[in-house]
């Protein structure tokens, strides 16, 4: 009489396409984190630059005419990648009766090394009896 074998077990075939089946769910799974750190590092970037500027700009605005031309640095509190350029530019601008008002041109860039992304701020203001 012949008897019937049976095998408990998978296929190799089986075995194959649940490991391919793993290894596209788990390269799925690291890419999402990998995008998920950089978003991560931009959102910090773009929360923190505008308080980083205002802060150049309110020293800039105390005494433009330490950084008057191109200035550029590190932060001290902060990071070592991030980074700022000021570019202070000194304007002459017709008022009314051909009066000139001396007025400064300032531009502050906070630059991020890790991100590769910058933030620009720009603002202009009276030099208040000033010769520029």
């Amino acid at each position: 009489m012949a008897q019937k074998r049976y095998c408990a077990g998978f296929t190799l075939l089986e075995v194959l396409i649940s490991v391919s089946i793993i290894a596209i769910v788990l390269v799925s799974a690291l890419r999402l984190q990998g995008q998920s750190v950089t978003m991560n590092e931009s959102a910090r970037f773009y929360s923190t630059a505008p308080f980083l500027a205002q802060q150049k700009m309110a020293e800039v605005r105390f005494d433009p005419q330490r950084f008057m031309g191109t200035d550029s640095g590190r932060f001290d509190e902060m990071p070592e990648y991030y980074s700022w350029r000021v570019m202070v530019e000194s304007l002459s601008l017709a008022g009314m009766e051909n009066d000139k008002l001396p007025v400064y041109d300032i531009t502050v860039t906070i630059h991020s090394a890790v991100t590769k992304s910058s933030y620009v701020l720009q603002s202009y203001f009276h030099a208040f009896d000033e010769e520029i």
